[in-house]
């Protein structure tokens, strides 16, 4: 049974790549096409006569995938099946009629389940976490067990995206030890993940670290390309400490690759960023999101004080770790005041990257209903209107909603300039203008550049990849503030 994974991004789709490993594992056949690679994807197609396609969206891809699937389903007679984080929390959208299954959850052994049960001519409309139409008719499957054993899974398949001369030759590669987060930022779908998933297991799962250093050595032994790895954990660091110690001190010896992780503040302490360093960890992901207290503790629920973010960022620096820090600007009751609090805080901390970004308040969270509750966002705020990029604008009416976006933009390079917030709130004052927003496009690419050590072609030829719909962003943001 063959089916052709179709992606929109310019990067390996992990959760992807999982779903390819289980399913040709298991005899099955797996392809990928990256959209905007492909010149006619249409004909391509064709050519891989799939028997199913499959998307795996978060919400800001849900319109490219409307479009694309409508197309695809007028063209070809093929099932459609759509997973990942946004049909987990919206699995109503196989109401569309070009929808014919949704994945909820965990994909692995779902998607593999119906791909058996395809191929066999069996009955599919009763797997857990499936979602599936027959006619008019939709049966909705419950939700099974979490994965605990993540040593159970094969590796990650890689070769989906070798096909693709950017991908295959590029000097990084992702991995994960751990699937989970316990946290309840109410900016993020954690929450409401963890609440699906009650009492059907452990929130937080490790992998064994023999599982995990053999498979970092079988992939860099296979591609000498790879000099750098990714932990894509939502927090690496979070567990017991004698698996640090020991994954750690194996892959300094047996490894030996600088990489980097996502920590959370009040995790870090002296003992485990210098077992880091040591081990090769070049940089260090963080995210602080405001530095008014209010704003983080009480709106977005970060439970992290200013205290530990000042110690956390003091340890990685004196360690000599490349720091980037997350803010974002334009929660629900920030103001000019509390927005430039955050830009003082990033500028007397200095991390090596000040990643910023606008509050993008997805539907299904927290966040989105404070958002409603205070009147801030349009009653009729759906997936459609959320930016399909890193690069986004302010949903929210707020205060001085001019200046906290021009402030998000002129972010990182006030940080790198040490232009001072005296400074800072003159400029600010501007129009929003294109220049604006280079600067903050160039700072952004030289930002992932040096965090995580892509080469220069690679961030070259993907932003050429996407020239068009940046092009297209920037004159939606001149059109909403002019």
């Amino acid at each position: 049974m063959k089916i052709l994974f179709i992606q929109q991004d310019v990067f390996k789709n992990y959760g992807i790549m999982m779903l390819s490993a289980i399913l040709k594992k298991n005899g099955h056949e797996c392809d990928i096409l990256i959209d905007c690679l492909e010149k006619d994807l249409t004909c391509k197609i064709k050519s891989i006569k799939p028997y199913i396609i499959g998307f795996s969206i978060t919400t800001t891809r849900y319109s490219w995938m409307i479009d694309l699937a409508k197309m695809v389903k007028s063209k070809f007679k093929i099932p459609i099946l759509v997973g990942g984080p946004h049909p987990t929390f919206f699995p109503e959208i196989i109401n569309e009629d070009f929808i014919d299954i949704v994945c909820i959850g965990e994909g692995e052994y779902a998607i593999l389940e119906l791909l058996d049960k395809l191929e066999n001519g069996e009955d599919i409309n009763n797997i857990k976490n499936l979602w599936v139409k027959e006619g008019r008719k939709i049966f909705r499957n419950q939700i099974r067990n979490l994965i605990e054993d993540l040593d159970s899974l094969p590796y990650a398949d890689r070769d989906l995206y070798k096909k693709y001369t950017l991908l295959r030759n590029q000097n990084t590669d992702v991995f994960m030890a751990s699937r989970g987060c316990p946290y309840n930022c109410t900016f993020c779908f954690n929450k409401r993940y963890n609440n699906l998933y009650r009492g059907k297991g452990k929130i937080l799962r490790r992998r064994s670290i023999l599982s995990l250093i053999n498979e970092i050595k079988r992939i860099v032994s296979n591609n000498r390309n790879v000099n750098y790895l990714i932990f894509l954990d939502d927090t690496f660091i979070l567990g017991p400490r004698n698996w640090f110690i020991e994954f750690l001190t194996k892959y300094k010896h047996e490894i030996g690759l600088p990489f980097s992780i996502t920590a959370r503040a009040d995790l870090v302490d002296e003992e485990i960023i210098k077992i880091l360093k040591e081990a090769g960890c070049n940089s260090i992901r963080m995210g602080i999101e405001s530095a008014n207290p209010y704003l983080r503790e009480k709106v977005l629920k970060k439970e992290i004080t200013n205290k530990q973010i000042e110690y956390a960022t003091k340890v990685i620096k004196n360690n000599k770790i490349k720091l980037q820090l997350y803010n974002i600007l334009g929660t629900p009751g920030e103001t000019l005041d509390t927005a430039l609090e955050t830009y003082e805080l990033s500028y007397k901390l200095h991390p090596h990257y000040a990643w910023c970004s606008l509050m993008q308040p997805y539907p299904g969270t927290e966040i989105m209903e404070i958002a409603k509750e205070q009147k801030l966002i349009r009653e009729d705020y759906g997936f459609e209107d959320l930016d399909n990029s890193y690069f986004s604008t302010l949903p929210l009416n707020i205060t001085n909603k001019k200046e906290i976006v021009n402030l998000q933009k002129l972010f990182q390079f006030g940080n790198v300039f040490r232009i001072p917030k005296s400074l800072i709130k003159i400029l600010i004052k501007l129009p929003y203008n294109r220049i604006f927003e280079l600067i903050f496009k160039i700072n952004y690419a030289i930002g992932i550049k040096r965090m995580d050590n892509l080469s220069w072609n690679y961030v070259f030829r993907v932003s050429m990849h996407s020239k068009g719909y940046f092009r297209k962003q920037e004159s939606l943001n001149a059109a909403r503030f002019s």
